[in-house]
């Protein structure tokens, strides 16, 4: 039986991951035309869970929201097995989502093309970041001698 700590670090680590994903989707969202245009007539459900803890990020024409609690069918299902190993994965390497399945820390269910989608959303908000960071600090292609 899991004690009441790790079960509010485990709430902690679950909400955390799902409201910082709509957070930085928000943000690029606001920024970015690409991101809108492939929001466009996207509508999902992805529940994400510990235990029996669930908040669902749903997309819906456009608009991005998160909510507490655990529907019957989402459209795609994440469940963080050990959510403090995700934590801590995530951390050190972001793009490490294959170990993760693979040492048993995530278990996941759905249409895969959820999952495609998820992960093009996140590869829009990276790129999104890259360029932001190179329009602040410019990288010269020429040093002077």
């Amino acid at each position: 039986m899991k004690t009441a700590r790790k079960k509010i670090l485990d709430a902690i680590i679950l909400h955390g991951i799902v409201i910082g994903s709509w957070l930085v989707f928000m943000l690029v969202k606001r920024r970015s035309s690409r991101f809108r245009k492939a929001l466009e007539n996207f509508n999902a459900t992805y529940q994400f869970r510990a235990g029996k803890m669930g908040r669902l990020l749903i997309f819906s024409d456009g608009r991005i929201f998160t909510r507490r609690g655990i529907v019957p069918n989402p459209d795609y299902e994440l469940d963080l097995i050990d959510p403090a190993g995700v934590l801590k994965r995530l951390t050190k390497n972001p793009d490490d989502l294959i170990k993760l399945l693979m040492e048993n820390k995530i278990d996941q269910r759905g249409n895969n093309f959820y999952l495609f989608k998820f992960g093009y959303l996140l590869g829009l908000c990276q790129r999104w970041f890259q360029e932001l960071r190179e329009r602040v600090r410019p990288h010269s292609s020429k040093t002077r001698i």
